[in-house]
């Protein structure tokens, strides 16, 4: 805001009248008119200056405004075997909206889960942030997890993950959001061994059924990965009265992320940026599929997608039904557009642009040549 003040300057130095306030000669002399006409250009720099300083202040207020209302949050992830999980954590780092309190893990050897989320905070400058596995289930394909074979460090706790949520929940109640990205085994535990829990927990945000979608291009359901692998778990989850935020397949299955893309995330030149590009490599395959991020997206930016209320029954094979006339049991995204969504995922974890990187930096280690064929 500038202010303009009508000055009356005499002619004297002895003088300056600013409504009917006298000011001393030696403060009269610097707003003399010689002054004035030899020190304009530097004021009015000055005052340029502070114009063009606004946008930066009002984007540090926000940030700020953010910290303050940030919304606590835990993750319960299987991040290690497909590579959208640790894109999703990657995302909860790079937004001040959230406040990650802690990560369990879930599904197959979840202390290799549990190490690779360690050390995946650890990098990003996040030492602190407690990290427990949940109970070990079946072997599954975990190939990044050899990123931290070796890791170890003081936010790897030695608790059971359902003890863990219960105790954080506990000394919360109704204030944390529960991400879930993974298959429910480790909540729908809790639930079952202390069902008043239910009642502690804000709402469950998570990655997880299909209504009218399937995978790749199917354009009916299938039976989804995080329901299908513990129907009964996902039926406790769905039947405890916990209000669900949930994006199925009809939101996620289309969200590749393309060879322009991941260059443009694995040259940020961050220890974030760097340990993706790892894990990428070490997943082997071409194109991820964002499906764990888009869950992380809609608790931040909600009008991402066109949501509904719905009553979610699960059946044997692990199909989310929607059963009309009866009471909803979630809110759950039904359409979306996936250059918004990429619009903000990448405005998050890689704000560098491409074309704000010098010619020659660019590190083309992290994509296949065949990669670019038709873009």
């Amino acid at each position: 805001m500038m202010m303009f003040l009508s000055l009356r300057i005499t002619r004297n130095n002895s003088n300056l009248k600013m409504g009917k306030t006298s000011m001393p000669g030696n403060f009269v002399a610097f707003f003399s008119l010689p002054t004035i006409r030899r020190y304009g250009c530097f004021l009015a720099s000055l005052m340029l200056g502070g114009i063009m300083a606004m946008p930066g202040l009002r984007l540090f207020a926000q940030h700020a405004k953010a910290r303050r209302v940030a919304i606590p949050i835990l993750l319960d992830t299987d991040i290690g075997t497909d590579i959208d999980d640790a894109f999703a954590l990657a995302l909860i780092l790079r937004s001040p909206e959230l406040r990650l309190l802690g990560v369990t893990t879930v599904s197959g050897d979840t202390a290799a889960r549990a190490r690779l989320a360690a050390k995946m905070l650890s990098e990003a400058g996040k030492p602190r942030i407690p990290v427990v596995a949940g109970k070990p289930g079946k072997p599954l394909p975990i190939d990044q997890t050899r990123w931290a074979e070796n890791f170890t460090g003081p936010q790897l706790l030695h608790s059971s993950a359902v003890d863990f949520l219960r105790d954080q929940f506990s000394k919360n109640p109704g204030k944390i959001t529960l991400v879930a990205i993974g298959p429910l085994t480790n909540i729908g535990m809790l639930l079952q061994q202390d069902p008043s829990v239910a009642h502690k927990i804000k709402r469950i945000v998570m990655m997880g059924g299909s209504i009218a979608r399937g995978y790749d291009d199917h354009m009916s359901p299938d039976p989804e990965y995080n329901i299908a692998m513990d129907v009964s778990a996902a039926r406790v989850v769905f039947a405890s009265g916990i209000p669900i935020l949930m994006a199925p397949l009809d939101v996620t299955a289309m969200l590749q992320l393309s060879a322009r893309d991941r260059q443009r995330i694995f040259n940020q030149g961050t220890p974030l940026a760097e340990s993706l590009a790892a894990l990428y490599r070490l997943w082997g395959h071409p194109t991820p599929i964002l499906f764990d991020p888009m869950a992380v997206a809609l608790l931040i930016r909600p009008t991402l997608c066109k949501t509904q209320p719905l009553a979610i029954r699960i059946d044997a094979k692990g199909y989310t039904r929607v059963e009309s006339g009866e009471k909803s049991n979630a809110v759950v995204a039904l359409h979306t557009d996936p250059q918004k969504f990429f619009d903000f995922y990448l405005s998050r974890v890689a704000p560098k642009a491409l074309s704000e990187f010098r010619f020659g930096t660019l590190n083309s280690s992290w994509w296949s040549p065949n990669d670019w064929a038709g873009r």
